[in-house]
């Protein structure tokens, strides 16, 4: 069966002992395709061959049709996409989060809707957030806390945080994750895959950007956050390397009372860091503010290569003595090892003016493809950096020149790694608050220090003595295997086992394609065929008659007629005469 009628088992990859899942997820399924269809996105649903499993079709002679609501009709494209993931809920909401960081996929007009993206959601009921606290912590609330406060200050749609106390007079928030979100996000994560395939396979224009990697990629993040011990694990290493820094404060976390599904820290109580008038009713020194944020966030990403990839206002509070009290750690990036080394080379290649250094970076970590063209991409950043870096310095934005080379690739057919896109909208969203605290601070002079240690450790003798012995231990690897897999590849020749794996890129469409075109000539032969035969006996005058003519006659043409209008509504609905 083909991916264009897919069965239950064949659409979800789902083994017969997991068929309650199959049908949850074709209930699922449904729901989701009627979201889409009604915010207009039917002729997608066309497209990948999933529109039978969509109530919102409606057919008049054999043609689908989908019926928005005028409202929505009125709207723009990416407006009605952001519609549609709040309405489907978590999973899609926290996608729509991922992409609006994807300035390199997305256009524009997609990044700044997907950047409003708002979760709406009721708290769930104290009854069950004592159930999930007991069941994960093996007691009831009373006995882990000497108070627990029962409205919420903060509801998502994965989880709620509480105030709450031990008994030791620690102020602590107690986050509890939202009961089922857990089954609901593997649920969408199931659907999304099969859509993402179907997109592969159908739509060769976004083909290129491999869907199927980026639910991945998407699934991996999605999973870490419904892992609180994750987020947990982040925070502490963050408390860990800000220890000792007076000017950070970074929540302790309870592991004693954390688990995959709760998850308790240090409460951190202090004024939104863009809330200036009450920064200026307690004396903040706003400029110190300002200086000492970026210094923090250039720290994280050149020293420590771990950084708070979500540094929008709500996460950042100012505390008395103008500390900078940081929270949610469910987002972060990592750059380690030659990724961390290769994002600092790009950096100073960024600064330093100089393409043919990006470009070798970019070739090194993968981004450039065969489609690449390398000398027009050369050509235009040179004249974008020509421009950007001989504005004065108060007027250079890090962040945004980042986002604009970033968002220039597609144009290459480049693919960046997340990690490049996640910086970019980090670097964004922190000169963003820094401007406004400080309108005349010197990003750069800041970081100034940083690159110019980044590119002094370039040639210094440890640096050099390691990358040194990199090559050699690399060198030593491949003569002490080489003759092994030489042997291993003449051993299959005399045998005649070894093989060759053949991917014919393209070619299931095409045998998709040849099948079904095959299958019309066949069936407009049997109409010609029964036309032929059906003339012959109405000419022939023998047999049964009916008003003078042949019945087998009249019945041949009859059965003809409905199987060649048949034939031609279908020619129709396909789009392709």
């Amino acid at each position: 069966m083909s991916w264009g009628y897919p069965g239950l088992l064949r659409l979800f990859e789902m083994p017969i002992p997991n068929i309650n899942r199959t049908i949850r997820n074709l209930q699922r399924l449904t729901y989701i395709l009627n979201v889409f269809a009604k915010h207009g996105f039917g002729h997608f649903i066309d497209r990948i061959h999933l529109s039978r499993y969509s109530t919102r079709r409606r057919k008049w002679l054999g043609f689908r049709r989908y019926r928005e609501p005028r409202e929505v009709r009125a709207l723009s494209l990416a407006e009605r996409l952001r519609m549609a993931f709040e309405e489907l809920g978590a999973t899609f909401i926290k996608l729509g989060q991922m992409l609006s960081m994807r300035s390199d996929l997305l256009p524009h007009e997609f990044i700044v809707e997907l950047r409003k993206l708002q979760v709406n959601v009721p708290p769930f009921p104290l009854s069950e957030v004592r159930k999930v606290i007991k069941e994960e912590l093996g007691r009831p609330v009373e006995e882990i806390f000497a108070y627990f406060e029962e409205t919420p200050f903060a509801a998502a749609s994965i989880a709620q945080v509480h105030r709450a106390r031990l008994p030791d007079g620690e102020q602590v928030v107690v986050k509890v994750q939202r009961p089922g979100v857990d089954r609901l996000i593997e649920t969408d994560l199931d659907i999304l895959f099969t859509i993402a395939r179907l997109l592969e396979r159908y739509i060769a224009e976004v083909s290129f950007y491999e869907p199927v990697s980026l639910i991945e990629e998407f699934a991996k993040s999605i999973r870490r956050e419904l892992d609180f011990t994750s987020e947990a694990s982040s925070t502490d290493l963050f408390h860990r390397y800000f220890e000792d820094d007076p000017r950070v404060k970074i929540p302790r976390v309870f592991w004693d009372f954390t688990t995959r599904k709760v998850m308790v820290l240090e409460e951190i109580d202090g004024i939104r860091i863009d809330d200036l008038e009450g920064l200026d009713r307690v004396g903040a020194d706003r400029k110190r503010l300002a200086a000492n944020l970026v210094d923090i966030f250039f720290n994280q990403i050149f020293v420590n290569g771990f950084f708070h990839a979500d540094p929008h206002p709500g996460n950042l509070l100012v505390l008395e003595g103008d500390v900078i009290g940081m929270i949610d750690f469910g987002t972060v990036g990592r750059m380690a090892g030659d990724v961390l080394k290769d994002i600092k080379n790009w950096f100073i290649a960024i600064l330093d003016k100089d393409v043919d250094l990006m470009a070798k970076i970019y070739l090194k970590m993968g981004i450039i493809s065969e489609e690449t063209d390398i000398t027009q991409f050369k050509l235009e950043v040179a004249d974008f950096l020509d421009r950007y870096l001989t504005r004065p310095v108060e007027r250079i934005h890090l962040g945004e020149m980042i986002n604009e080379i970033v968002t220039s690739s597609p144009r290459y057919r480049m693919k960046m790694p997340p990690v490049l896109t996640m910086l970019g909208k980090t670097i964004m969203l922190v000169e963003g608050i820094v401007r406004e605290l400080d309108p005349e601070v010197d990003i750069m002079g800041i970081g100034r220090p940083y690159i110019a240690k980044l590119m002094l450790g370039q040639f210094s003798p440890k640096e050099w003595a390691k990358g040194v012995y990199s090559t050699f231990s690399d060198i030593s690897e491949m003569a002490r295997t080489m003759p092994f897999q030489i042997n291993q590849i003449v051993s299959k020749l005399n045998r005649g086992t070894l093989k060759v794996d053949f991917e014919p890129l393209g070619l299931d469409r095409l045998i998709y394609e040849v099948d079904r075109s095959s299958n019309r000539l066949t069936f407009g032969m049997i109409i010609a065929a029964l036309i032929i035969g059906s003339s012959i006996m109405v000419w022939s005058d023998t047999g049964v008659k009916i008003l003078g003519y042949s019945a087998i006659g009249i019945v041949g043409y009859l059965i003809a007629g409905i199987l060649g209008f048949g034939l031609l509504i279908s020619i129709l609905r396909s789009g392709r005469l």
